[in-house]
């Protein structure tokens, strides 16, 4: 360092008490040293604390900050009972949710969906439908109840859940995920998880919850056909919590417009079925995007155009093979104010290699009876 270094820093290089100018500048680098070192020494402990904490206790696991797009859902549906358990439960005074039979026979329509029902809320009626109460498979709308069960028992949407390579072996091949496999180790929270499921339709997010509250998979599915019966859903089996193709998992359009229904109930399931995206730290600047999975971005429209008078407040889309193209929809009257629930399944995929038939059957329904 040189003498003129010291002079921009203030230094005093003149010769003091004897001690000529080189003598003063090499003292005062040798004090300077000397404290960098200890600086340093200072630092360097306090990364190997750190380290240490961060590799041998549970507790420093590292944890992924989520946020999502649309109002925070940290108190969101959250039940004002102090005493109650679990908070996020659906909690509702109505007794019936399934539409009544009755309605116009959609049969002089040309749809691309096999079975369709239009249920206004207000009074549980059928607008239309074609094929109503045939069985189906529901695909990924199986997950609407998922979410429901769910909810009844989680306690903290901010709670850790550390992912283990035993539980994402277990999903089955070819499932939707949102790639959790790679975080093996890592800790998500709860509400990262309920979005894997709503947003990516992932079967991992799916396997992980169901883990996180301490159930088989058997169990969980036992919990979601007591619920459906509870609803009052009568042809209605869940053979699985994900809603992959299998004889065991069936319903019907009016079942699922009741499932829906009941959901709409829940502030919480109104937020998870009906953002857009959701972005969890791990994935850095990538996103939850809903546009596939829960419908609101299809036709690369937000929600208030897909439908002229019309919003899409919530939805969620399926496919299997058996099952085609799924989707069930929460609509709002936007001069009025009334609600609707409307489902179509099985549009064929070789009739919807763009994954839009459902959206033109919707805007096809609607445009017919402007309810």
């Amino acid at each position: 360092m040189n003498n003129n270094e010291y002079n921009r820093g203030g230094f005093d290089v003149g010769t003091r008490h004897g001690v000529d100018r080189h003598e003063s500048s090499a003292m005062t680098g040798q004090e300077r040293a000397s404290s960098i070192a200890i600086v340093a020494a200072i630092f360097l402990l306090a990364v190997v604390t750190c380290l240490f904490f961060a590799f041998f206790t549970e507790e420093s696991l590292p944890v992924f900050g989520s946020t999502s797009s649309t109002s925070s859902t940290s108190d969101l549906g959250k039940s004002d009972d102090p005493d109650t358990v679990y908070p996020f439960a659906t909690v509702t005074d109505k007794t019936q949710f399934v539409a009544a039979v009755g309605g116009e026979d959609l049969d002089d329509l040309y749809l691309y969906s096999e079975y369709a029902i239009l249920v206004r809320l207000s009074d549980m009626t059928t607008v239309a439908y074609q094929n109503a109460d045939e069985a189906m498979y529901p695909a990924s709308m199986t997950k609407v109840m998922t979410v429901i069960v769910a909810l009844d028992h989680i306690e903290s949407l901010d709670e850790g859940y550390v992912i283990t390579k035993e539980i994402i072996d277990a999903m089955p091949e070819g499932a939707s995920n949102a790639g959790l496999s790679k975080y093996i180790g890592k800790v998500v929270t709860v509400r990262d998880l309920l979005y894997g499921v709503t947003y990516v339709s992932a079967a991992d997010s799916v396997l992980c919850l169901i883990d996180y509250l301490c159930f088989t998979v058997n169990e969980f599915v036992d919990l979601m056909n007591e619920k459906a019966e509870e609803i009052g859903l009568q042809n209605t089996v869940f053979g699985g919590a994900i809603g992959m193709d299998d004889e065991e998992n069936q319903s019907t359009c009016r079942d699922i417009a009741a499932l829906m229904a009941y959901a709409m109930e829940n502030p919480l399931c109104r937020e998870l079925f009906g953002g857009t995206q959701y972005r969890m730290d791990y994935y850095s600047e990538t996103y939850y995007n809903g546009t596939l999975y829960t419908g609101l971005g299809d036709f690369n429209a937000t929600p208030e155009t897909i439908l002229d008078g019309y919003t899409l407040l919530a939805a969620k889309s399926g496919f299997e093979v058996k099952a085609g193209y799924c989707l069930v929809s929460y609509i709002e009257n936007n001069a009025t104010g009334e609600t609707f629930i409307l489902v179509t399944a099985n549009a064929e995929a070789y009739k919807d290699p763009y994954r839009k038939t459902r959206f033109y059957d919707m805007m096809e329904i609607f445009e017919k009876f402007n309810p």
